[in-house]
């Protein structure tokens, strides 16, 4: 008990020492990012990314398309990082020459070649509404500039339109002539950074630049009838410097962070009311648990009044919960357990460094990296959890004299505990990297990539959960020893003669009878009526806590891909009241089971607390598929697949944190109350 508390103790100071160091790093003025620096004259890159859609999940490198202007042979892509290359980045340098301070009324790019074939794609991908996705200063993005409704303020879009369609002819028109606006901060009379990335596209039928003048034809999107009919579309942009003063560098991100339907202090008072309401539902919950303390620490103990309690008592139901070592699929218990504190730890310690880094100008990026990180680190947690869970299971049954169902092997179990979920996860993603290979997409993931999450399970995830489940053999392996011992001896002198006998006779009525055991208590769980109403309350108020920052990420992931969420903050504190409401409502369903409990539902109380604590996520998986097809609309067959698979994988995940930390907290609250009562 004391090596687990000193385990904990460590990851605590470990957090609690990275939040610090992140703290200190972020009171300078840039944070670990310095700006760069341009003087007049200096050449200034733009670097070409993507195509995306909110209606779609199919992203597109722009080079990849065949109507837009090709590089030539100098320039080259970019090294990515791996989260670059998991959210569909390809980014390459440009042929769009710029020069700090300069301005360029007019450049040709290219007049570009395009089949039939190319052509409707352009149609296809406007009428899709398709953003293109640029950056300059290496990660500003391009912007498309916005007049809030609210404020009257400016705000920034990241991308600009690929073109549009115009509502009263229907006609598409291509969006072939780009004018920057680059806006730059002076920090003396030489020096100056980038701050600003501002893109007015217009169609244009010809290679002239229209400027400010609205007097200019637009280039229409047609199709040729002509099999073998190529279309030249020509390509310019102009760029223009302004001087920003009220900007610095550091500050450049906040016109993207306004969404433009609240101000930004109006969006923050809504997050506080939301994290109030959080605060008062964990309030509640709290309250009633400790109103279940107080009601069973009243009660007087058995070793003072030397009675016995009675055969009904909440004392003897969990004393018969904490001895019991007939659950069904134990194994398989423990296994969901460690999966669930697995992702867990996964959102706990990526959302705490995040919040670390929220003043700096990666922050997308540093969410996905940390996430990653504390995924792999969470192998170890995972292998711990499990190897200590099975080791408890171990010593249930041998204080009965009894070997069956023990798994010797802790070693080899904490590592399927520990290396089980990365493993379903790259499965799955692979699974889905074929669907979208068949669309070209740049969401597919390479095989150099494929490669490299497989030797980080192989060569990272597997050695972790090897050093957990060292950890949690090593506890208490004198005590579990020796239980061994005594059970081996006990059954030795008792059955040593009869063992064998009975097996053969029964080997196979036995292993029926077990199947029909577990066939029937998992229909009892599932089709029970009173189990699915408490599933839809239990499941309720913990969606309540978490709906108004769903909401928010649901729509910078999947309906405005072009908006930043940056509330980390908020979410994380709405994350940590949700795991203290799920464990008060776990604690309040064994207590009301235990008020009402019978022997026959003692070897499903595992079960039931876990289907209890992990209700929220069908509520979260509901809206998901409401999200998709009512508010997103969707209705492409392979984006739908992929937002529903995606969707899926995430909430089931959710769902396995929130029924592990429940079943945990039950856990000990049935250990509390037995202990309250037969122990001093």
């Amino acid at each position: 008990m004391r090596d687990r508390y000193k385990i904990l103790l460590v990851i605590a100071s470990v957090l609690l020492f990275l939040r610090g160091l992140f703290s200190f790093v972020n009171t300078t003025n840039e944070g670990w990012l310095t700006p760069t620096i341009y003087r007049h004259g200096d050449p200034v890159e733009i670097i070409v990314n993507k195509i995306e859609s909110d209606a779609t999940q199919l992203p597109y490198g722009y080079y990849d398309l065949p109507f837009t202007c090709p590089p030539t042979v100098d320039k080259k892509p970019l090294h990515l990082s791996l989260n670059e290359v998991i959210r569909g980045d390809r980014k390459w340098q440009s042929n769009y020459e710029l020069e700090f301070g300069k301005d360029t009324e007019c450049t040709v790019l290219c007049a570009r070649k395009t089949n039939p074939d190319g052509m409707r794609s352009l149609d296809k991908f406007i009428k899709q509404e398709y953003v293109v996705q640029w950056f300059i200063d290496k990660e500003l993005p391009a912007a498309t500039t916005f007049i809030s409704t609210v404020d009257q303020k400016k705000y920034y879009g990241s991308g600009f339109p690929l073109g549009f369609v115009d509502e009263e002819t229907g006609k598409v028109y291509v969006n072939n002539h780009v004018m920057m606006v680059i806006r730059y901060h002076a920090i003396d009379d030489y020096n100056f950074t980038i701050v600003g990335f501002e893109i007015y596209p217009k169609s244009v039928s010809d290679y002239h630049c229209p400027g400010a003048s609205k007097d200019y034809d637009q280039y229409e999107v047609v199709v040729p009838e002509i099999a073998n009919e190529d279309t030249f579309i020509p390509f310019t942009y102009s760029v223009y410097w302004r001087e920003e003063f009220d900007v610095e560098w550091k500050d450049r991100y906040n016109l993207f962070f306004d969404s433009g339907e609240l101000s930004g202090s109006v969006s923050r008072k809504f997050h506080w009311i939301s994290l109030a309401n959080s605060a008062s539902i964990a309030f509640l919950m709290t309250f009633i648990v400790s109103l279940i303390f107080i009601k069973i620490t009243g009660i007087p103990n058995r070793l003072e009044t030397k009675k016995e309690s009675p055969k009904a008592s909440i004392f003897v139901i969990a004393r018969n919960w904490f001895y019991d070592d007939r659950p069904v699929m134990p194994h398989l218990f423990i296994c969901i357990v460690s999966m669930g504190v697995h992702f867990l730890f996964t959102v706990i310690g990526s959302l705490t460094i995040s919040c670390s880094l929220n003043s700096l100008h990666t922050i997308r990026n540093s969410v996905l990296t940390m996430a990653l990180l504390f995924f792999v680190l969470g192998a170890f947690m995972a292998s711990f959890v499990g190897g200590t869970l099975l080791i408890e299971n171990n010593k249930l049954i041998m204080r009965r004299g009894s070997l069956k169902n023990v798994f010797s092997n802790i070693l080899l179990f904490s590592v399927v505990c520990g290396s089980l979920l990365p493993g379903m996860v790259i499965l799955t993603a692979i699974i889905l990297n074929c669907i979208i290979w068949l669309h070209t997409s740049t969401n597919v993931l390479p095989f150099a990539t494929i490669m490299k999450l497989l030797f980080i399970y192989f060569i990272v995830c597997i050695p972790l959960s090897v050093l957990g489940g060292s950890i949690a053999a090593n506890k208490d392996s004198e005590e579990y020893s020796r239980l061994r011992s005594d059970s081996i001896k006990r059954i030795s002198r008792t059955r040593a003669n009869k063992i064998m006998d009975e097996d053969q006779g029964t080997d196979v009525r036995t292993t029926r009878k077990l199947k029909y055991k577990v066939r029937w208590q998992l229909k009892k769980m599932m089709l029970d009526t009173v189990t699915v109403v408490s599933l839809l309350a239990s499941g309720i108020f913990p969606f309540i806590m978490i709906y108004v920052e769903l909401q928010f990420v649901y729509k910078s992931v999947w309906y405005e891909k072009t908006t930043f969420y940056y509330y980390y903050g908020f979410l994380l504190a709405n994350i940590i009241l949700l795991c203290l409401v799920i464990c008060d409502i776990a604690i309040i369903c064994s207590y009301l089971m235990m008020t009402v409990s019978s022997k026959d539902n003692s070897d499903s109380w595992k079960w039931k607390t876990f289907q209890l604590s992990s209700s929220c996520a069908w509520y979260m998986e509901a809206y998901s598929i409401y999200y998709v097809f009512k508010v997103l609309n969707m209705r492409d067959f392979s984006s739908i697949l992929i937002s529903v698979c995606y969707s899926l994988l995430f909430n089931a995940l959710c769902g396995l944190a929130m029924g592990s930390i429940g079943y945990l907290a039950s856990l000990w609250f049935v250990k509390r109350v037995y202990r309250s009562h037969f122990q001093k």
